[in-house]
């Protein structure tokens, strides 16, 4: 095994594409290895209720004068308590992105996936070690599954190049 990651490291160190392909592939797969443990751990988290302050889609960054062009995030913010201390949080789920141009709509996905109750309460996940880290939505299975897809097609893509 030391051999081989020796032999991949003097490959990228000489610009082979193997080499370099190999190690982007390791760099990938760590990324969405550490995704996929955040996922399995933030499913685990406690829950709490908080009251929903505000909820929907917001501009990212400065206003453009061209508007289809404004890129567009999920927002919200709400308050919780845990152990008597007060929070604020402003995460909806544990994917992140924007949208803009005709897609500028998806970006109320996250939000419309949000349950309030008539008082405006929702239930809040919380890290029970940092409790200031918080979301509204618990990742699913669908979440699990997608990354593990991605886990397993980009080593088989590596394994199947070379």
């Amino acid at each position: 095994m030391t051999d081989y990651l020796r032999h991949m490291l003097d490959l990228a160190l000489r610009k082979e594409l193997q080499g370099l392909h190999f190690w982007a592939t390791v760099y990938v797969l760590v990324v969405l290895l550490g995704s996929l443990w955040h996922v399995v751990r933030v499913r685990a988290w406690p829950t709490t209720t908080g009251q929903l302050l505000r909820l929907g889609v917001r501009p990212l960054g400065t206003p453009d004068l061209q508007s289809h062009l404004q890129d567009h995030i999920p927002s919200a913010l709400y308050r919780y308590e845990v152990g008597g201390v007060a929070y604020e949080g402003q995460e909806i789920s544990v994917w992140k992105y924007s949208a803009s141009g005709i897609l500028k709509g998806t970006a109320a996905l996250l939000p419309r996936r949000v349950r309030a109750d008539v008082h405006g309460r929702v239930p809040v996940l919380y890290n029970p070690r940092r409790p200031h880290k918080s979301l509204l939505l618990r990742p699913g299975w669908a979440s699990i599954l997608f990354l593990s897809g991605l886990i397993a097609a980009t080593a088989a893509f590596y394994l199947w190049r070379w």
